[in-house]
Parts: C-alpha cells; sequence; structure tokens
C-alpha cells in the first residue's frame, strides 16, 4: 500500500512536467499560424478577419503572453489606420473601422489595460466620423445649389441614428441655410431659383418639422412662396410673348417648370412658343 501511495505522489509531481512542454508547443504553434494569418488579413484590409483569427486563438490559449501581445499589436495597428483614415478626412472608411473595433471590443475587452485607448475614446471617434461624414457632403451639395441632395443626406443619415442631437443640429442649419437662400433669391426677383429652393424645402418639411428648436418658417409660408413664384413666371412670360419675345417668354416658363413639372398650362404655352419660333426660323 505504501508503494502504492508512493507511485500516485510521484504520478501527481512529475505529469504537469510531462505536460508542460507540450502546451507550450501546443501555444507556440496556436500563436505563429494566427499572427501569420493575421498581417495578411491586416495587409488586405480585411480587419474583421484578424480579429476574429485572434480571437478564436485567444479563447484556446487565455494564457499565451505572446499570443496576447500581437492580439494587443493588431488591434492597436486597426486603431492606427482608423485614426489616419480620420487624419485624412476619409470619414466613412475611419467610421467603418471605429465600428468594427466597437463591435469586437469585448472579444479583447481582457486585454483593455494593455491598449493605448479606451471604448469610449472609439465611440467618440465614431460620432465625429458619422456628423463629419453627412455635414462635409451636405454642405458641398448646397454650395453646389443641390438642396435637394443636402436634405437626402441627412433623411439617410438619421435613419441609422434617429436620436443624433448633433446630426439634428447640423440638419437644422441646413435647412435654414437653404430657406435663406430662397429668400435672397426670391427678394433679388430671381423666381425660377426662389421657386425650386422652397418646393424642395415644401417636399422634405416632414422629415425637420419635429426639429427642435422647430424651423423658423412654415409649411403654409412655402406654399404662399412657390405660388407667387408661379404666378410671377407666368405673368411675366406671358407678357413676353404677346411683345414677340418667344425665346424669352420660353426661358422664363422653362424657369417654372423647373419646380412645377407638372404644369399642364405652361407646357402646353411653351409647346406654342416653339411651334410659333421654329415657323418664323423658317420663314427666316
Amino acid at each position: 500500500m505504501r508503494d502504492l501511495s508512493l507511485k500516485r505522489t510521484l504520478a501527481y509531481l512529475i505529469l504537469p512536467c510531462l505536460l508542460w512542454p507540450a502546451c507550450s508547443t501546443a501555444g507556440k504553434n496556436l500563436t505563429k499560424p494566427t499572427s501569420v494569418e493575421s498581417r495578411q488579413a491586416l495587409a488586405e484590409g480585411d480587419f474583421q478577419k484578424a480579429l476574429e483569427g485572434f480571437k478564436a486563438a485567444y479563447e484556446k490559449n487565455p494564457r499565451g503572453k505572446e499570443l496576447a501581445a500581437n492580439y494587443v499589436r493588431t488591434v492597436e495597428e486597426i486603431k492606427g489606420a482608423a485614426d489616419r483614415a480620420l487624419g485624412q478626412r476619409e470619414y466613412a472608411r475611419a467610421g467603418g473601422i471605429y465600428r468594427i473595433l466597437l463591435d469586437r471590443y469585448d472579444d479583447f475587452g481582457a486585454l483593455a489595460p494593455k491598449l493605448s485607448f479606451k471604448k469610449a475614446q472609439l465611440e467618440t471617434a465614431l460620432k465625429e466620423c458619422r456628423i463629419a461624414a453627412v455635414d462635409n457632403p451636405a454642405a458641398e451639395a448646397v454650395k453646389a445649389g443641390n438642396f435637394a441632395k443636402a436634405i437626402d443626406i441627412f433623411q439617410a443619415a438619421f435613419k441609422e441614428d434617429p436620436r443624433g442631437a448633433e446630426l439634428a443640429t447640423k440638419y437644422l442649419g441646413t435647412v435654414n441655410q437653404i430657406k435663406a437662400i430662397g429668400d435672397k433669391a426670391f427678394g433679388a426677383k430671381n423666381f425660377a431659383q426662389a421657386g425650386r429652393v422652397n418646393t424642395v424645402l415644401l417636399r422634405d418639411y416632414a422629415s425637420f418639422e419635429g426639429l427642435r428648436p422647430p424651423v423658423a418658417f412654415s409649411r403654409k409660408a412655402l406654399k404662399d412662396v412657390v405660388s407667387a413664384c408661379r404666378e410671377s413666371l407666368t405673368k411675366t412670360g406671358l407678357a413676353e410673348y404677346r411683345r414677340g419675345n418667344l425665346v424669352k417668354a420660353i426661358a422664363i416658363w422653362e424657369g417654372l417648370l423647373s419646380f412645377d413639372p407638372d404644369n399642364a398650362e405652361i407646357k402646353k404655352a411653351v409647346n406654342t412658343a416653339r411651334t410659333q419660333l421654329k415657323g418664323i426660323k423658317k420663314k427666316q
């Protein structure tokens, strides 16, 4: 009995020593291919794949120091790629990378103390990217006179982030800016431009009427401006037509059709004027 007990004791003492080299070798064998695959995925810009590989390996070998170090290094490199994209104003790309890191944050959360950033920093950076990715293109669209596109950009963003307070503030500012452009055009008697601007705002009024603070104009005010522009262009075009200025009359009425394309009366007037203009040119 004493010999049997002694053999068991020796077995308990020797077994860990026998298993340790095997465990160590297994950890190294797991670390090397994971690191190689990760480097390749990083080089290809496949950050999801790079992180997935390390997650699987780390779950199998959570005590592997070399594996953990490579995991941390990979996460830091991905964060660096997002930061560089943000610095280069590639907001959509940067936001996409920050989103990947946030979605995967719990996977490498145990290594958080070894990282140079916190989860809150990723959330702030993603928020900044979302705003910039909307604000800059919308501002460019307004500058180019494409007001419908500017509003569409904000509407798409709101579908993804309906409670975004900063996004709402930016949207409100853009809408008021567009309205100011319309008011300036109306004051300068550029009724075609004023009609286009106010028609766009009227079309999308429901998307921003609930903003707080509210916009400084009502749906009725927009309708009144559009109606005034339509009436003025109709009369002015008719006056030019009666004077025989067919080219000018057509141009004025086409300005009206640019914001009221279904106006049957004006369509007919334009066709009539064009037919008469062709007849005059043939005689000449």
